[in-house]
């Protein structure tokens, strides 16, 4: 549906970025991560990398995701155009469960802010509660990112324009609810 909305309301132009919101994978599961987690070979690389090649996007796939290892991530995976794997982000400020004990169920917080080369620009990610935090924006911003996508659970704006705007850079957003958006510089 987005490819088609891109191309009827933009002339016949193409879908450059799917960005799903967090948790589009796994979204609605509940319970502590090694139950909820997916890996990202399989069905899901297989079905979303099909929809990237089919419309020749990036994708931007957020998913509790499992690592090998045991070790699990509130992550969004960059696709290319191809359906591969461009970059995977993971989530650096997890939220603290109520007990205090865990992070999201039992989460792995990330501990890096990468920046992806796109054939229309430098992408880079950043997942919901990130926002709260002042870390990551900036190192973004010194690596060279045009783009931010913030898939989130949260609508909100202000907070995402005011990013925008401190670091010169677009912020698309992309929530369950209303006020998905792309806020530029």
């Amino acid at each position: 549906r987005m490819a088609a909305q891109a191309e009827q309301q933009h002339g016949g132009a193409r879908l450059d970025v799917a960005a799903l919101p967090e948790y589009a994978v796994t979204g609605g599961a509940h319970g502590p991560a090694p139950e909820i987690a997916v890996p990202l070979d399989g069905p899901v690389l297989e079905v979303m990398g099909g929809k990237a090649r089919e419309h020749g996007c990036y994708v931007v796939l957020p998913l509790v995701l499992a690592d090998a290892g045991g070790l699990y991530s509130n992550a969004a995976v960059l696709l290319d155009r191809s359906g591969q794997v461009a970059g995977i982000y993971r989530k650096v400020h997890v939220v603290p469960d109520s007990d205090a004990q865990t992070l999201e169920g039992g989460l792995m917080p990330g501990r890096e802010f990468p920046v992806f080369e796109c054939d229309f620009g430098r992408l880079a990610m950043q997942i919901c509660y990130d926002m709260a935090f002042d870390e990551g924006w900036p190192v973004l911003a010194r690596k060279g990112a045009e783009l931010v996508v913030w898939p989130s659970q949260w609508p909100g704006k202000i907070a995402p324009s005011a990013r925008a705007l401190r670091q010169g850079y677009y912020i698309l957003s992309s929530t369950w609810r209303n006020n998905a958006s792309l806020v530029d510089p």
